[in-house]
C-alpha cells in the first residue's frame, strides 16, 4: 500500500516538471524561429529547433531554479531591469534590417538571440514560479483554515455543552470566541451533596496561544480540585502550574466558586472582572481574592464567603461583555450590565444570558466586529424561576 502511493507521488511531481519542459522546449523554438526570419529572412527549422529547445530546456533547469531561490528584494528588480534593457536592446538590434557593416551583422546574430533567450528563459521562469507561489499559499491557507477549525471544534468539546442539572439551582453558560479559538474558559462542576463548584477564566492574549494556555489552565483546574477542593488550594496550585509552564507575560484571571444547596457561597477572585450578585437590592461586586494566575510563585488566596437568598441572581463574565464598544468607542460597561440583570431578574438563567448578549449586540452595533471572547455563566434558585 505504501509503495504505490509512494509512485503515485512521484508521477504527481514528475508531471508538471514534463510539461514544464515540453513548454521551455516549445517557446524557445518559437522564439529561434521568429529570430532567424528577421535576421536572416528564412526560418532555418535545423538550427531553430536546435538552439530554441536547448536555450529553452537550459534556461527551464537552470535560471528558474536559481531565480526562484532569490529573495523578492532581488529578484523583482532583477526581472524588471533585465527585461526591459533586454527587449530594448533585442528590438533595436532585430529591427535594423540594414546593417552599417558585415561585423554589425554578426554581432547582432551572435547577441540577438541569446539575449531574448534568456529574456524568455527568465519571464517563463518568473511566471511559473509565481504561480506555483500562489499555489502554494493557497494551500498554506487552506490547511491553516482546516487546523484552525478542527482546533475550534476541540476547543468547544472542552467547553461543557451541557451543564450539571441539578433540583435546587438553575446554571447557563455561554462562550463565543472572537476569533476561531479563543482564551476564555468557564467550568461547572457537580460536587454531589456539597452543591456544585463553577470556574470562568480569561486568559492573556488572543486566538492560539491563549487557546493553548487555555486548555493549560482546564487541565490544571480540574486536577487540582480533584486533588484537593479546598478553593485557596485550588487556585494556589493552579498558579505556581502556570509559573512553572508558561512565561511571565502569560497568565490568566480566575474566578472560581461552591454553592452549596442551603445558599452558602464560598468563593475566590483571583484578579478577575467581579461577578454581579442581585439579591433583592442593588447589584453586588465580589471582589477579593488574590492576584491573578501565573504571575508569581508564591501568591496567597484568600476564601471569602456568604449566603445568597432564594431570589438571588449570579452572573459571572468575562471582560469581553463590559469592555464591547460601539461606533463612539463607548464600552458597553458594568453599570449598564447591572441595569440590564435588575430588569431580567426574574428570568430563567438562559433568557438572562440572551438578554445579555442581545444588550451588548444593540449596544455595539449589529454586525459589529466582536473583538474580544465574550463568556458568560449564570446561577440562580431553580424554585425562583417565573
Amino acid at each position: 500500500m505504501s509503495t504505490a502511493i509512494e509512485v503515485h507521488e512521484a508521477d504527481d511531481g514528475a508531471r508538471p516538471r514534463l510539461y514544464e519542459d515540453l513548454a521551455a522546449f516549445g517557446l524557445g523554438s518559437i522564439l529561434a524561429f521568429v529570430l532567424l526570419w528577421y535576421i536572416h529572412g528564412s526560418w532555418q527549422p535545423n538550427w531553430a529547433l536546435v538552439c530554441g529547445a536547448v536555450g529553452g530546456i537550459i534556461t527551464r533547469r537552470w535560471v528558474r531554479p536559481s531565480y526562484a531561490t532569490f529573495p523578492d528584494y532581488i529578484r523583482r528588480p532583477v526581472s524588471i531591469g533585465v527585461i526591459t534593457l533586454g527587449t530594448v536592446f533585442a528590438a533595436w538590434a532585430t529591427l535594423a534590417r540594414e546593417p552599417l557593416s558585415v561585423w554589425l551583422l554578426r554581432w547582432r546574430e551572435a547577441v540577438t538571440l541569446p539575449i531574448l533567450g534568456g529574456i524568455l528563459g527568465l519571464g517563463l521562469a518568473s511566471v511559473i514560479y509565481s504561480h506555483r507561489r500562489l499555489e502554494r499559499e493557497i494551500e498554506d491557507k487552506k490547511r491553516l483554515e482546516d487546523d484552525l477549525d478542527m482546533a475550534s471544534r476541540i476547543q468547544q468539546s472542552l467547553l461543557q455543552t451541557r451543564v450539571p442539572e441539578r433540583s435546587w439551582v438553575e446554571t447557563h453558560a455561554v462562550n463565543l470566541a472572537s476569533r476561531q479559538v479563543g482564551g476564555d474558559y468557564y467550568e461547572i462542576i457537580d460536587s454531589g451533596e456539597t452543591g456544585i463548584c463553577f470556574a470562568v477564566g480569561d486568559v492573556s492574549g488572543k486566538g492560539v496561544p491563549a487557546a493553548l494556555l487555555m486548555s493549560s489552565l482546564q487541565s490544571a483546574f480540574l486536577a487540582a480540585y480533584a486533588i484537593d477542593p479546598r478553593l485557596d488550594r485550588v487556585c494556589t496550585i493552579v498558579n505556581q502550574f502556570l509559573v512553572r509552564k508558561t512565561t511571565p507575560e502569560r497568565y490568566a484571571t480566575f474566578f472560581v466558586g461552591q454553592l452549596s444547596p442551603d445558599g452558602q457561597l464560598a468563593y475566590v477572585n483571583a484578579g478577575h472582572n467581579p461577578p454581579l450578585l442581585i439579591d433583592g437590592g442593588e447589584p453586588e461586586r465580589l471582589f477579593g481574592g488574590g492576584l491573578p494566575l501565573g504571575l508569581f510563585n508564591n501568591s496567597e488566596y484568600k476564601v471569602h464567603e456568604r449566603r445568597i437568598g432564594e431570589t438571588s441572581l449570579l452572573l459571572a463574565y468575562t471582560d469581553g461583555v463590559t469592555e464591547a464598544t460601539n461606533a463612539n468607542d463607548e464600552e458597553f460597561g458594568e453599570e449598564r450590565l447591572a441595569r440590564l440583570l435588575s430588569s431580567y431578574s426574574g428570568g430563567k438563567a438562559v433568557d438572562i444570558a440572551a438578554a445579555v448578549l442581545e444588550g451588548i449586540r444593540s449596544h455595539s452595533g449589529r454586525g459589529a466586529e466582536q473583538h474580544d471572547d465574550i463568556t458568560l455563566l449564570v446561577l440562580r434558585p431553580r424554585g425562583q424561576v417565573s
